[in-house]
Order: C-alpha cells, then sequence, then structure tokens
C-alpha cells in the first residue's frame, strides 16, 4: 500500500491548526486577566504574587488592572471580612489613598479614628448594622518599585481584633514583593 506523500500531512497539519475557536470559547486566565499559576497561588503579569491563602484569608477573586491599579485580588476571612490587595504604580500609593478618602466622604460615610492597626489606616463608617459597625479601612505602603493599598471592611467590634493579625499578614505577604 502506497503511502500518501509528506506534503499531505502537512497541509492535513495546517488546515487543523488553522481551525478558529467558536464563539464563546473560553480563553485561558492568564491570556484574559494577565496572570500566570504560581507555587501556592498566582503571579500577575506585572509581578503581584497573590497566595492562595494569606493569614486566615482565602484569595476568591482576582483583579485586573487599570491605569494606576496595576493588579490585585480579593481575599475573604473564615468569619467574613473582606480584603483587596492592590498594587500600583510607584508614587501613587498616596494619591489612591486621597482618592479613597475623598470617594467615601463624597458618598457621605463618617470618617472615623480607630486604635490598634487600624489607626495607621484611613476609616469609615459604612453602615450601623445590628449589633455592630460595618467599617472600611485603607492603608497604601511604598516600596522600592511600586506602592500597595489594602482595604478591609469588618464589623466593631466583634472583629475589632482581628484587624491587627490581618493586616500583619498582608505586610509580611508584601515584605517578599520588591
Amino acid at each position: 500500500m502506497a503511502r500518501p506523500p509528506v506534503v499531505l500531512y502537512v497541509l492535513a497539519a495546517l488546515s487543523l491548526c488553522s481551525l478558529a475557536l467558536p464563539a464563546g470559547a473560553q480563553v485561558p486566565p492568564e491570556y484574559d486577566a494577565g496572570w500566570q499559576s504560581d507555587v501556592g497561588g498566582l503571579r500577575h503579569f506585572t509581578g503581584l504574587r497573590c497566595p492562595d491563602m494569606i493569614g486566615p484569608f482565602y484569595r476568591v477573586k482576582v483583579m485586573k488592572g487599570d491605569g494606576v491599579s496595576l493588579a490585585g485580588c480579593v481575599y475573604t476571612g473564615r468569619d467574613g471580612i473582606s480584603a483587596v490587595l492592590r498594587k500600583h504604580l510607584p508614587d501613587t500609593g498616596r494619591q489612591q489613598a486621597l482618592t479613597f478618602s475623598r470617594n467615601y466622604k463624597a458618598a457621605g460615610f463618617d470618617p472615623i479614628k480607630l486604635s490598634g492597626a487600624a489607626a495607621s489606616g484611613i476609616s469609615f463608617r459604612t453602615s450601623k448594622q445590628t449589633p455592630g459597625t460595618l467599617c472600611e479601612t485603607l492603608w497604601y505602603f511604598t516600596a522600592e518599585e511600586a506602592d500597595y493599598t489594602l482595604w478591609l471592611a469588618y464589623t466593631l467590634p466583634a472583629q475589632e481584633i482581628e484587624v491587627g493579625p490581618a493586616m500583619a499578614a498582608f505586610t509580611e505577604a508584601l515584605a517578599g514583593q520588591n
């Protein structure tokens, strides 16, 4: 039995390679969202490493960058505390914090002074719930190659004791970024 010429195999292979993906086909996340799998988590193409877990927090969402915020991840704690860790262009963290403060004030939220780890951030009372008060705090950090923000949403007084350990866990994770 005669074998078909090699040219036919090459043509067949080329025609299979040129098939287009059907409409609505899923694109792998590293092409769509700008990240790739990393040991124990993921690494954004911007260099931000987001572990699957930071302290008692689990990563639940990956955030794409925009003009100033290069990348980020959303985390949730076992007890309902939410956290967002973002990487920003160098020397823009302070401006991000000022924008946060202006926007929350414009939305009618009350700025509050807190103690402990929350005292070094910008905090707002965003809701009076029963039996506590929902607070949101933003910290910004400046590093050699980028700036970072950490945003936490938590309830006072029930979760007040957990803010310090949460901030410590995230700052420890940030210490390995640069």
